[in-house]
């Protein structure tokens, strides 16, 4: 699996192998990313049947779990607390839900920029 092409428009910072246990058999394998100074995380793809877990952490201080009603994700929401989203992805899910993250947080840290320049 490319992981590259999965996490297009994306850095990627690291990956690991994760056993069970330590001294078995890996079970999975976690990218780690980030995307400028908006969002980072990790893509936790298992080994077993390719099931992706994309977890999003934001650098914007506020709560998915208040805004995650009115997002319209691609995949499917698995939870949210604080500044921590998990999403359960395919391959054909993933990059579209990247973009509409990187969209949504880039409309709300120019929002938060507007609002602080007119309070000037």
């Amino acid at each position: 699996m490319n992981y590259d092409d999965l996490l297009k428009g994306t850095e990627i910072t690291g990956k690991s192998e994760i056993p069970p246990r330590p001294g078995e058999a890996p079970f999975a394998t976690e990218i780690y990313y980030k995307k400028d100074d908006l969002f980072y995380g990790k893509l936790h793809v298992r080994k077993l049947n390719n099931a992706m877990y994309l977890s999003v952490i934001s650098k914007i201080p506020f709560n998915w779990k208040q805004l995650v009603g009115d997002m319209k994700f691609s995949g499917t929401m698995v939870d949210s607390a604080g500044g921590l989203l998990w999403l359960k992805e395919s391959e054909k899910t993933l990059t579209q839900d990247l973009a509409y993250i990187e969209q949504y947080l880039t409309d709300m840290k120019n929002k938060d920029a507007k609002n602080k320049d007119s309070k000037k």
